[in-house]
């Protein structure tokens, strides 16, 4: 619940790098895509298996292949916009900030409808604190009606939001997720801390409640409820929570969190 960006956007990108190469925001793209591929069909095909090679090597951690594999599919068709974006990933995995900024910009010049490549680099540029940048490289993301992972960007940019203080803005993103599908536990989790951090208790409180009434409870969100209920004054609702904790997690940090806490 706390890390979200970077292991999600690993999954999800590698992910559709596996399944399509190149993420377009209409018949347009691909009608121009065809056309390339017909003029260097051989150089196209070679240059997209050897991504697909290199994302196999990167998911199973053995960058030093990866990287060969994406810089081989990069010599044999340098405008290949998946590519670029694959070796960003990487880059930006083995924390080269300066080659993943360059391929990650690379990609979404070469396809300014990647919304893949524009919802990484937003996490990115959130992780090196440009905050502004990152909000709207999400936001270009969004802006692609036939994208397919809207909840995942919406996902990253609350968090973003919340991790620049702009907690107006990360609850926009939350909402938006939300009316989407109203399961979603992560984004019903950060509803709950919004409050909490905004002095929200009872609205925090509806918030962790469907959290628990969709899911399982975790450390992060047991302990949430013990904040909340601490200051609601709710002794049974915080006993509950506690117990809980300590019977299902009693090694967790939260746990120790809620040991120090009760000491004071």
């Amino acid at each position: 619940m706390k890390a979200g960006i970077l292991t999600t956007l690993f999954i999800a990108g590698l992910a559709m790098l596996t399944t399509g190469c190149s993420t377009t925001g209409s018949n347009a793209d691909a009608d121009t895509e065809a056309s390339e591929l017909r003029v260097t069909p051989e150089g196209n095909r070679l240059a997209e298996t050897n991504v697909k090679l290199g994302v196999g090597y990167f998911q199973q951690g053995n960058y030093e292949y990866a990287l060969k594999k994406f810089r081989k599919a990069l010599a044999i068709d340098d405008n290949l916009p998946s590519a670029h974006y694959a070796i960003a990933l990487l880059y930006d995995r083995l924390g080269k900030s300066k080659a993943a900024r360059q391929h990650f910009e690379r990609a979404i010049s070469l396809n300014p409808q990647y919304s893949d490549a524009y919802n990484a680099y937003a996490a990115f540029l959130c992780r090196g604190k440009d905050y502004v940048n990152a909000d709207k490289n999400f936001r270009k993301a969004l802006s692609n009606p036939l994208y397919r992972s809207h909840q995942l960007v919406k996902v990253n940019a609350g968090l973003c939001a919340i991790r620049a203080k702009n907690y107006t803005g990360a609850e926009g993103y939350f909402r938006s997720a939300l009316q989407a599908n109203p399961r979603l536990q992560t984004a019903l989790f950060h509803m709950a801390n919004i409050y909490v951090e905004t002095d929200r208790h009872l609205q925090a409180r509806g918030y962790i409640q469907r959290f628990a009434a969709v899911g399982k409870h975790n450390p992060q969100s047991l302990l949430l409820g013990v904040k909340i209920e601490r200051v609601l004054g709710d002794k049974n609702a915080l006993a509950k929570y506690a117990l809980l904790l300590q019977k299902r997690f009693p090694d967790s940090n939260e746990t120790r969190e809620l040991f120090d806490s009760e000491r004071r």
